[in-house]
């Protein structure tokens, strides 16, 4: 899953950015986007534009703060601890709720209003 290249992210961001970094950046964002509203097909030219921004942020936000992928909230290391408070960029959250996409952000039964038929023949 790709929704951007790595000449999008130089263009935006004048920093170089490797193959991992896009894909686990697209995937975290995708898995974001409301069920109703995801197309699995979507690639770097077809995305829409929140979508492919906020991937691109994210993985910026990814880049700059080096944050492990972990289970718990809290981090130790000897005597220093922190508080892990979220491994997304608010600002590419920010986007994709603004444009409609988020998850989270819709009505309850939004993304399970799919069309289904009954009867007919």
């Amino acid at each position: 899953m790709q929704f951007f290249t790595s000449t999008d992210f130089v263009s935006k961001y004048n920093e170089k950015i490797d193959q991992v970094k896009i894909e686990e950046a697209c995937e975290m964002i995708f898995a974001q986007v409301s069920q109703i509203r995801r197309n699995q097909d979507w690639n770097s030219n077809t995305v829409p534009v929140a979508i492919k921004n906020a991937s691109m942020e994210q993985a910026r936000f990814l880049i700059e703060q080096d944050i492990p992928h972990v289970d718990s909230k809290k981090l130790k290391a000897g005597n220093m601890e922190a508080e892990l408070r979220t491994e997304y960029s608010t600002l590419a959250l920010m986007m994709l709720s603004n444009a409609g996409y988020l998850y989270r952000g819709n009505p309850i039964n939004y993304n399970m209003s799919l069309d289904i038929e009954f009867g007919g023949e």
